[in-house]
């Protein structure tokens, strides 16, 4: 007899199917390190365990087949399966259950295998007969014994860093839900479909979609509210984990229905494939076991494991066009009243019209503004074109550094931006109603500041080695680090923001620490031996740095207007950060400190295709049919689905790192990076519904609203970074440009 436990949210009953006679157990193989797979008599049938050393073990599952059964939104069903039938068949052993619902039976047929040094799962699932109006999910669990929540011990790419973080309590895999010891991901909302989780003894359990294929249809894109959708084309899966009594058991199931539990919020999206005779459901898993891992360890090995396996693939693109028509197209947003010129903070990218919204006339420094950063690439296109358009170029940099020059003081900062229209100091985010931070008064924040700030003291340096002088642009960021510097804490760190009026500290979290590292090492440079305090507070503000982020591997608190969540901005500048510290020392510590930012970083960035739904229009969506995703990024942690291209501006970064450390992954990062996130970039002959070449919008939907932006808007930065990445390989050393837009 084979043993099925049913339940409804808890376990409700124990119902007894007929079943073969058990025999002894399976072996399916070893892995590296020794440890042993194998299936089991349990329950009345086959279960599977993992062994390591003494045979402790690892993880297992008397009834590893998870059924979820729809009959209505009043009678949700589970049912965990033990296998009833185990056969050899070469290397793979073959394991077979089924479960009768109405007048349907679903057919369940793992293939188990080690392979790569892995273990292998074919899941293939077959309705016979039919039970209408009824829908089905088949998952594949494993149970963690002992393993707990407290521990924070999850590894999931864009979702979960031990654990979710601060200031990110809605959704299913918000911290409210992990509270309540149950997390659930749509792998369409990964960066990788991988799920990980170490235990207290420091062996690592990861499992990974390695195959995925994502399809969906356009109903589900378009649910805004709690919904269930029954439909065969359903091809996406979902991560979970929850705690049960023996510990946390975790898996994957398709189709990818989650719900979040009541607490955290949101609405359940249940997705199912129907009983109708002839469905078939199959997917393939990897799970990878290895010992020992501390979690930041873990989380690079497990990551690179995955991009291995998926291998994403660089995209073809001509970089020369892209540089010409990005650069003119950023110049052609700059804008000059009464005077004043500079970048407006939003454009319409249908139609290239200015949004009109009462501030939206306000041009604003680092973050998403970027127009000192703006202003230094249109000064680096001008010195390569002696024709009148370099001219004109350099005409538009230079008058956006003056606008800013003369229009903010920096000791104390009067603003982090100009209202072009009025020419008053403001800041990047203006409380207002609409904009829901009436209340949080006008704040300047670390970060705008200090990077446009060092932006503008490379083009200094630059200039200057090039015969050209401009000792205000020097003088201007001085007097902003000067302002800056008796604010550093003894422990090397900085306030987050200060109210725009008083200077008074609003936000004093310093988890953006990072932010003036670089700035601080250029003025370093530019002040020679009278710019020891500027090295000095660099360094302390770079240790600080790695002593209470860079040592877990978990960065945080570069979002202006998501404060101290987890976020790969911070990793993104963490960089940075100790790149300098490495270029004031020479100490190549921070070289792997550095990779270890780099390593988190990469993370947020999609190694695979999410295609868009399968009866979507293509003239209404915004991420276009048959265009790649991989290389986007996610934008929050929390599985929104919500993506961008912020990180191919650290396509330096990483390109640096290849050489510095002779790690050929960061090239093929760099590669992906300069080349994937330019997939929605209109260009001549490829302008999708964007009003001209050199346009982009700035966020889409992977996920709960696939193919879809928040809006189709275009800020500086898409602009900005699409030029840095370009433009900052070309500068790290000659030929570099060439081999990354090859291979």
């Amino acid at each position: 007899m084979m043993r099925v436990a049913l339940r409804r949210g808890a376990w409700l009953a124990a119902l007894l199917v007929a079943g073969p006679a058990i025999a002894a157990p399976v072996r399916i193989g070893a892995l590296p390190g020794g440890a042993q797979v194998a299936l089991v008599a349990a329950d009345g049938g086959y279960g599977v365990t993992i062994t390591g050393r003494a045979r402790t073990v690892i993880a297992a599952r008397a009834r590893p087949v998870r059924v979820e059964l729809f009959r209505s939104e009043s009678d949700i069903a589970t049912a965990d399966l033990a296998y009833a039938q185990v056969a050899r068949d070469g290397d793979s052993v073959v394991a077979r259950t089924s479960l009768t619902e109405g007048g349907a039976t679903l057919r369940i047929e793992d293939r188990y295998r080690i392979a790569a040094g892995t273990l292998r799962i074919a899941r293939a699932v077959r309705v016979d007969g039919a039970a209408p109006a009824r829908g089905f999910t088949s998952g594949w669990m494993l149970t963690a014994p002992g393993a707990r929540f407290a521990d924070r011990g999850f590894f999931a790419p864009g979702m979960l860093y031990g654990g979710p973080g601060r200031n990110n309590a809605a959704g299913a895999a918000g911290s409210d839900a992990f509270a309540a010891g149950r997390v659930a991901m749509r792998e369409d909302a990964m960066p990788a479909p991988l799920v990980g989780l170490r235990l207290t003894g420091g062996a690592t359990l990861a499992l990974l979609a390695d195959a995925p294929q994502g399809d969906t249809i356009e109903e589900d894109t378009r649910a805004n509210a709690a919904s269930v959708l029954i439909d065969r084309r359903f091809r996406f899966g979902a991560f979970g984990a929850a705690a049960e009594s023996e510990g946390i058991t975790f898996g994957y199931w398709l189709p990818g229905s989650v719900a979040a539990p009541a607490l955290a919020g949101g609405p359940a999206r249940r997705r199912y494939a129907p009983l109708q005779a002839g469905v078939t459901k199959d997917y393939t898993l990897a799970l990878r076991v290895a010992g020992n891992e501390p979690l930041p360890a873990f989380m690079r090995a497990a990551w690179r494991w995955a991009y291995a396996t998926l291998a994403p693939r660089p995209a073809a693109l001509d970089l020369g066009v892209v540089r010409r028509v990005v650069t003119d197209q950023l110049a052609s947003r700059a804008l000059t009243v009464a005077g004043r010129t500079g970048l407006p903070w939003i454009h319409q990218a249908t139609n290239g019209e200015r949004w009109h919204r009462p501030d939206d006339l306000r041009a604003a420094l680092g973050f998403v503004g970027k127009n000192l950063e703006a202003a230094d690439l249109l000064l680096i296109e001008a010195d390569r074109d002696p024709t009148a358009r370099g001219a004109a170029l350099r005409r538009t940099a230079l008058a956006i550094i003056e606008t800013f020059g003369t229009g903010l003081t920096m000791a104390p900062p009067s603003g982090e931006a100009i209202d072009l229209a009025t020419g008053r100091p403001t800041v990047s985010f203006p409380p207002s109603t609409w904009r829901g931070n009436r209340d949080a008064g006008a704040r300047i924040f670390l970060r705008g500041l200090s990077e446009d700030l060092r932006k503008l003291t490379d083009a200094y340096l630059r200039e200057q080695a090039q015969g050209r002088e401009h000792p205000g642009w020097l003088r201007w960021a001085t007097d902003y680090a000067d302002w800056l510097l008796p604010q550093q804490r003894a422990d090397g760190s900085f306030p987050r923001a200060w109210d725009q009026t008083s200077h008074a500290v609003v936000e004093a979290s310093s988890t953006a620490s990072y932010a003036p590292v670089p700035l601080l090492a250029a003025l370093a440079r530019a002040h020679g031996a009278s710019g020891a305090r500027f090295r000095i507070a660099a360094l302390r503000a770079a240790d600080y740095v790695w002593r209470t982020q860079g040592s877990e591997a978990v960065f945080a608190g570069a979002v202006l207007d998501f404060p101290d969540v987890i976020d790969k901005e911070a990793g993104m500048l963490s960089i940075e950060a100790f790149l300098a510290a490495y270029d004031l020392t020479g100490d190549r510590t921070w070289v792997t400190r550095a990779a270890v930012a780099a390593d988190f970083t990469e993370t947020w960035m999609y190694v695979w295709d999410v295609p868009m739904a399968d009866d979507a229009i293509d003239g209404e969506l915004h991420w276009k049919r048959g265009v790649p995703t991989t290389g986007v990024n996610v934008v929050v942690i929390g599985g929104r689905g919500l993506v961008d291209q912020y990180l191919d501006w650290s396509t330096p970064a990483y390109a640096r790192l290849w050489r510095l450390t002779g790690d050929a992954h960061y090239r093929d990062v760099a590669r992906i990076l300069l080349r994937n996130t330019k997939a929605m970039l209109a260009l001549p002959g490829r302008q999708y519904d964007l009003v001209a070449p050199g346009w982009q919008q700035e966020n889409f939907d992977l996920s709960l609203r696939r193919g879809y932006g928040g809006h189709r808007a275009w800020l500086p930065w898409v602009s900005v970074h699409h030029l840095w990445s370009i433009v900052g390989v070309e500068q790290l050393a000659p030929g570099m440009l060439k081999e990354l837009e090859g291979g």
